[in-house]
């Protein structure tokens, strides 16, 4: 049966490229975000952050390195991540990420051959017996990221009263390589974001008000494409994704906390919504939980020392999956 799975993956992974190319891009990263649904365009402000919106790297104080590793789909997949990020100066911040998904140990069995791009004859009857050999894919991706914080005073004719408005702008360069066997496909992504924070209290003056933050992040924005070292020179289009959200984080100052509320929303697919909260509890532990489309989500987070450890569940139809993240700052 493991096997069947293996090759499903596969050759889903092939033969519908050209709609769902660069797929691998769309698991997400960071077990607090995926905790929460991912619902995260307007949350993003860590190490993370260039995967949901890089512009939230503007709002970052100080360096952040983190990882992330899971095993899906019943163990068949792996997923690794890991991740820089650091300000450097007049509100700029830039970031180095490297994210990859793997298959191993995946059965050859005749009939199939990479440079057709599918599995020969009409119905894969011949993927039984013994197999012939293993092979392994991978996607891979490099992303390099730079933003930029901006804070703007707005007079809005009221004597003595000027509105601050927190914006962040960023974007991502992304390098991919996807592999099956020993063909390979290559191809240069950008990603540009941005971020507007909007203090509540400074709004109708009064602390006990939190934040309001809208996001946009414009994915794959010149539509990526990927291209094969096959005989077909086959050539796979990552299609635009612009993912909008907003955010509100409310300080619940009685019980030294904080809840945070999130909405996003992806146009890619005909659309897909995601909702999300976390309660944070002492800057020390945090509950989480969201819907991801129709799949619920939940995790926990530790925050220790200068380290964050995040824990996330999310139920799937292909295999519940689990994902530990830790992030490190100075």
């Amino acid at each position: 049966m493991k096997k069947f799975y293996l090759l499903f993956l596969l050759f889903a992974n092939i033969s519908f490229a050209g709609k769902y190319a660069g797929s691998f891009l769309e698991l997400g990263v960071g077990a607090k975000a995926l905790g929460m649904g991912s619902a995260f365009v307007a949350v993003s402000d860590d190490a993370y952050g260039w995967y949901w919106n890089p512009s939230g790297l503007a709002f970052m104080e100080n360096f952040q390195a983190a990882t992330m590793y899971a095993s899906l789909f019943d163990q068949l997949e792996s997923q690794n991540f890991v991740s820089a990020a650091m300000p450097i100066f007049g509100g700029v911040t830039i970031s180095a990420s490297w994210m990859r998904l793997s298959v191993d140990n995946i059965p050859r069995y005749p009939g199939f051959n990479p440079d057709e791009d599918r599995v020969n004859g009409d119905k894969y009857d011949q993927l039984i017996g013994e197999p012939t050999g293993y092979f392994s894919a991978a996607s891979d991706a490099f992303v390099f990221s730079f933003a930029k914080y901006k804070r703007i005073l707005f007079d809005l004719g009221w004597q003595y009263f000027e509105l601050p408005v927190d914006f962040g702008f960023g974007g991502n360069i992304k390098v991919l390589r996807e592999s099956i066997d020993d063909k390979n496909g290559d191809g240069v992504g950008l990603d540009l974001g941005m971020m507007i924070r909007l203090g509540l209290n400074d709004v109708f003056n009064d602390e006990k008000y939190g934040k309001l933050v809208v996001g946009v992040n414009a994915q794959d924005l010149l539509e990526t494409k990927v291209t094969w070292n096959t005989n077909s020179k086959r050539t796979d289009v990552i299609s635009r994704n612009i993912k909008y959200g907003f955010a509100i984080i409310q300080p619940l100052d009685f019980i030294d906390s904080q809840f945070t509320f999130a909405f996003d929303l992806d146009t890619r697919y005909n659309g897909a919504s995601h909702f999300g909260g976390e309660f944070l509890y002492d800057s020390m532990i945090a509950l989480r939980a969201g819907l991801n489309q129709q799949n619920f989500t939940t995790g926990l987070g530790l925050y220790l020392w200068k380290l964050r450890l995040d824990l996330a569940y999310q139920s799937h139809d292909l295999g519940n999956t689990y994902r530990v993240s830790l992030l490190f700052h100075l």
